[in-house]
């Protein structure tokens, strides 16, 4: 597995550092924003290689963020998390899978959890063999 710079997108600070943590204990380096603009500004200089939004923040919730990641064109996986809000958890992260969200996780969730939905989308594409090799 290698390290990957995972951006962390959440209103609450106790979230964002309790995730924060568990991405560094699996050996990745992590970022966070507190809400959606805040993910875009640091969108525009570093590199990253997941999302991982909130669905309910103030100033830019994280469907809005992930809309605005696809129209810039960004391939970046972005994974909803949510704990519900004006509907069930269940109900908002299947919206989140149906605009384009690559998975979600329901909170709170567990460190295993975490590993057990982010490292499959971490892994680098198998390489193509080139014909004659």
């Amino acid at each position: 597995m290698t390290v990957a710079n995972v951006l962390v997108v959440d209103d609450e600070a106790g979230v964002r550092t309790n995730l924060r943590r568990m991405l560094a204990n699996l050996g990745h380096e992590a970022w966070d924003a507190a809400d959606g603009a805040e993910a875009l500004r640091l969108l525009d200089g570093i590199r990253f290689d997941m999302v991982i939004a909130d669905v309910y923040m103030a100033e830019m919730d994280g469907m809005e963020l992930l809309v605005r990641i696809q129209h810039r064109g960004l391939k970046i996986p972005v994974v909803m998390i949510s704990g519900g809000g004006y509907l069930a958890s269940e109900e908002v992260l299947a919206m989140g899978k149906a605009c384009g969200a690559v998975a979600t996780l329901d909170k709170p969730f567990t460190p295993k959890q975490l590993r057990k939905t982010i490292e499959p989308l971490l892994k680098p594409p198998p390489q193509q063999r080139v014909r004659g090799e």
